[in-house]
């Protein structure tokens, strides 16, 4: 979480509700150790796969991934959970519309930026550039409707799958692996890139390979 007090993992472990869970820990203040793993249960979880989550700044809007039956004929899709303060249970999560999920598997819930205006999916919807592509949906407000998710284009994405995707606290960074590479330029199967963007209403920059210290 953005105030370092809570985190949010995929896991398997008894009083789990499936394959894997998210589970999180919590603690007081950041110079403490981490508590004890608490599963979200079943207003957040499934006996499906439920990971990716990503937690908006305020605390209250969890985004994730899960492949539970959903009707639509496809693995994955995101879904959101909300909770009033930070104090109070997580409401049972729904599927995001079509303008987020689209017409093809959104395999991961990516990031949702720190102002709450962007959502960054990966999705191996028709018309993209590789194996899995990274995606951003917009909205005017934290009140407005998502737009339509868009490509971010082949200065991102590559035949590669581009996925995993972060952003920095201050939005400028994006992170992501290239799960099924090399990427042109990477070390290995699976490496970490960046791209940076001046504001947070500037285009992404050519990403650059985070080098031989942190890939293999």
């Amino acid at each position: 979480s953005y105030d370092g007090l809570e985190m949010y993992v995929a896991n398997y472990g008894s009083g789990g509700q499936g394959r894997p869970d998210i589970w999180v820990l919590k603690r007081a203040s950041k110079d403490v150790d981490w508590g004890p793993r608490e599963n979200l249960g079943p207003a957040v979880n499934s006996p499906n796969a439920d990971l990716m989550a990503s937690i908006s700044a305020d605390g209250l809007s969890l985004y994730f991934s899960s492949d539970r039956p959903s009707g639509d004929g496809f693995s994955f899709n995101v879904y959101v959970t909300t909770r009033a303060t930070k104090n109070d249970p997580w409401a049972p999560a729904v599927k995001m519309g079509p303008e987020i999920n689209g017409s093809g598997n959104a395999g991961g819930a990516g990031w949702i930026s720190p102002d709450g205006l962007e959502l960054y999916v990966e999705s191996w919807r028709p018309g993209g550039y590789g194996g899995g592509d990274i995606y951003v949906a917009r909205r005017a407000t934290v009140n407005d409707p998502w737009t339509n998710a868009v490509n971010l284009g082949p200065l991102i994405n590559t035949a590669s799958w581009e996925w995993y995707s972060a952003l920095s606290p201050d939005g400028l960074l994006l992170l992501f692996c290239d799960l099924n590479g090399p990427r042109p330029g990477g070390y290995g199967a699976g490496d970490l890139w960046m791209a940076r963007r001046a504001t947070l209403s500037d285009a992404w920059q050519a990403p650059v390979n985070l080098g031989p210290t942190v890939n293999g």
